[in-house]
């Protein structure tokens, strides 16, 4: 391994920088770091900038990862593990960020070949010499239990006299061999560890039963506990040693999930059956007459005599231990656990006065200790009904038990977790039908199981919710997807509360679905408080409205005012000077109107605004022609509607003052279009004749710029061809918030 200097040199170029990230303080000197970090069991780590560049692994961070120091360091973390979550780069964010430190207890982390593999962690902020956070340190222990769960692992792996091998998932890549297993084959862990899949048939030698046929990858039983999900239990291979010499193999898979997850690896148990197919060959020619029942399943077949003292007791020896003068008579009751022992006397004896059939089980013990069996025994009479001999059997049922022993373990756990929790819990079959309601569903409620026996959670439901509910809760369950969903529920009390609904199916290891389990939380809280926001934000909207309205009618009022007071002016100047301010409050006012039809209160649709606009200049100039051309997509903010109105009515008014040539139509054109990512606003006329205007019925060329450079808009001024005029004023789009200065990019 390089020394620590030498690999951080490697880092700086791969990195090919050595100036910190993006201008930010240097990192402290890693000496100080190496110093405690070298000799360190703790795999220690130096991230460095936002992009949290690898600078410093030591060799147990190196050896938790697997992988070469140069294809580390000088890297992002995202690209020198990639699989590493969103989450881990937000927990590291936030202590580069804030410099608070983070302590992580039992965190799974992605890092070598056990992804599964947990860790404790303590995140630091690595400070520079100004003081500013330079980097993040790490420092990851693995977690206690993980320890002793390895410990244990590595004992396993070295002293069981079986093979042993650990593959991780997808490819099935060898990830651990036992040294038995290596023994076995006759090869080293060197050779085998790190092969996908592809590789096994061809490095182990493995066929089939005949030991002819080689085995394809995946017809292996670690690549179908890995890949499929499958369990295999004793398949018999035959394994070819390195020197030719043909195993007989005896194999057991099974997958490795975390809980109810997906597939992260597998593990093949296998041992040499040369011998024992030996024995079973000589105790199959010896033992014919028990071989069926054995086949069947029975542990040992026993004859007793009539009066139930055991006569042929060589199964039973075998099963127990004990010898046959021991078990001979009622012996074998001492190999019956000391707690079923009584129970199991007291029912032979019955059996055995009756004359009827013996059945019970209990648990035996066996050199591998403690076993539960179910025994069986009948009586074999003689033509006069005389009972000859009792034939029995003890049948193996240790798995059998012990998962219905982990079952109500299981359930005894969901019970009293599901009466704790402060949520409506209910559990129902695989095809819906309710099957368990904990005691806050039925005070809730006030609904028994005979009271959602049909209909399921769907009967505590308010009507209308429980029929809008139903197709989504007949799909999931046909689907097998999760259910969640919002409804009221009726209480007992009769009133109704909005509740979350939650259902997730349950599956067995084949991934048949079991039976559903499910939530209501209370949140109707959450409803109430957002209907409250409705009805105020319903309330607003009217109020603006409203206000709009008044607006409007007001400027109306005051243009309404302005006109009567011209038509009573005798002089030509103020009547025109009136009549021009009556036309600009008419245009706010016009402008208000468009925008009282906006859905938001917020925008203007142009369209709208240049068809109020014309309207107003057709009432104040009667007999113009003003035509309208803007695309109804086309919306601008209020605050710049109002100037824009005014502008664009004196515009108007400038051109339907101007002189037209008898006999020939000559409309104003009112345009809006979106331009190279600005709107182009314009007024046009095709009038050769010059403005009939005074200087009083103007509106400024000063005050028409400053309204421009308001709403931040270029006017610009051309001759059309063939004869009059076009003005165009250009604005950005939309407003940028914070000022009003004019657009920015």
């Amino acid at each position: 391994m390089l020394p620590w200097t030498d690999r951080f040199r490697t880092g700086q170029a791969r990195g090919n920088e050595t100036m910190p990230e993006d201008g930010r303080p240097a990192l402290p000197d890693l000496a100080a770091i190496a110093g405690f970090a070298e000799p360190s069991a703790m795999a220690v780590a130096v991230l460095e900038g936002p992009a949290r560049r690898l600078r410093y692994l030591n060799p147990a961070g190196l050896a938790a990862i697997g992988r070469d120091a140069t294809a580390l360091l000088g890297r992002p973390l995202a690209e020198a593990l990639p699989a590493l979550g969103p989450e881990s780069h937000a927990i590291l964010e936030r202590v580069r960020r804030s410099g608070a430190p983070q302590r992580l207890a039992g965190l799974a982390l992605p890092l070598g070949a056990d992804p599964a593999r947990r860790w404790d962690i303590e995140l630091s902020a690595l400070r520079g010499a100004c003081g500013g956070i330079a980097g993040v340190l790490a420092l990851l222990r693995e977690a206690p239990a993980e320890q002793a769960a390895r410990a244990t692992l590595d004992a396993l792996f070295r002293h069981i006299p079986e093979g042993l091998i650990l593959a991780a998932a997808p490819d099935v890549r060898l990830t651990r061999v036992s040294e038995h297993a290596l023994r076995l084959v006759g090869r080293d862990a060197a050779e085998v560890l790190g092969q996908a899949a592809a590789l096994h048939p061809a490095t182990w030698q493995v066929y089939h039963a005949d030991g002819t046929t080689l085995a394809r990858p995946e017809e292996l039983p670690l690549t179908r506990a890995v890949q499929r999900g499958e369990t295999a239990r004793h398949e018999t291979w035959v394994l070819r040693r390195r020197d030719g010499t043909p195993l007989p193999i005896l194999c057991s898979a099974g997958p490795i999930r975390e809980g109810d997850g997906p597939v992260q690896g597998g593990i093949l148990c296998f041992r040499d059956v040369t011998d024992l197919h030996r024995t079973e060959a000589a105790l199959a020619t010896q033992e014919a007459r028990y071989r069926a029942l054995v086949e069947a399943g029975a542990l040992a077949v026993w004859i007793a005599a009539p009066d139930g003292s055991l006569r042929d007791a060589a199964r039973w020896s075998w099963l127990t231990g004990q010898s046959t003068s021991a078990a001979g008579g009622l012996g074998w009751l001492e190999a019956v656990h000391p707690q079923d022992r009584d129970r199991v006397a007291a029912r032979w004896r019955d059996a055995i006065e009756a004359g009827a059939a013996f059945e019970a089980e209990y648990r035996i013990h066996t050199p591998q200790g403690w076993r539960w069996t179910a025994a069986r025994a009948v009586p074999r009479r003689d033509a006069a009904g005389r009972i000859l001999e009792w034939v029995g059997a003890n049948t193996d049922i240790e798995a059998r038990t012990l998962a219905q022993a982990a079952l109500r373990a299981s359930e005894e756990r969901f019970r009293t977790l599901a009466e704790a929790m402060p949520h409506l819990v209910w559990q129902s079959d695989a095809t819906g039908r309710p099957d368990y309601l904990n005691g806050r569903w039925r005070a809730v409620t006030g609904l028994g199981l005979a009271a959602v026996a049909e209909g399921g959670w769907l009967a505590a439901l308010h009507p209308e919710d429980a029929a809008q509910r139903r197709p989504g809760w007949m799909a999931a369950l046909a689907e097998g997807t999760d259910y969640d969903a919002d409804a009221r529920i009726r209480t007992a009390a009769g009133s109704y509360r909005w509740n979350r609904l939650r259902a997730a199916p349950v599956r067995d290891a084949e991934g048949r679905i079991l039976h559903w389990v499910g939530t209501c939380t209370d949140v109707d809280a959450r409803h109430q408080a957002e209907e409250r926001l409705r009805e105020a934000l319903a309330a607003q909207d009217r109020l603006l409205r409203e206000a709009e309205h008044r607006i409007r009618n007001s400027l109306q009022l005051v243009a309404a005012l302005l006109r009567l007071q011209a038509a009573r002016m005798p002089e030509a100047a103020a009547r025109e000077a009136l009549e021009a301010a009556t036309a600009r409050v008419q245009a706010v006012a016009e402008a208000h109107r468009a925008l009282q039809r906006s859905p938001d209160l917020r925008s203007v649709r142009l369209s709208d605004m240049l068809r109020e606009l014309a309207a107003g200049a057709s009432v104040q100039h009667p007999g113009s022609d003003i035509r309208i051309a803007a695309p109804d997509s086309l919306a601008l903010d209020a605050e710049r509607a109002i100037p824009l109105a005014l502008v664009l009515a004196d515009l108007v008014a400038e051109a339907v003052r101007r002189r037209r040539p008898l006999g020939l139509g000559h409309p104003v054109w009112l345009e809006a279009a979106a331009e190279a990512g600005r709107l182009a606003v314009s007024v046009a006329d095709g009038v050769i004749g010059l403005p009939e205007d005074s200087p009083a019925g103007r509106l400024d060329e000063t005050v028409i710029r400053a309204l421009a450079r308001q709403i931040g808009a270029e006017i610009r001024r051309e001759s059309r061809d063939g004869g009059g005029t076009r003005v165009t004023l250009h604005l950005a789009l939309e407003q940028v918030a914070g000022g009003r200065d004019g657009p920015r990019v």
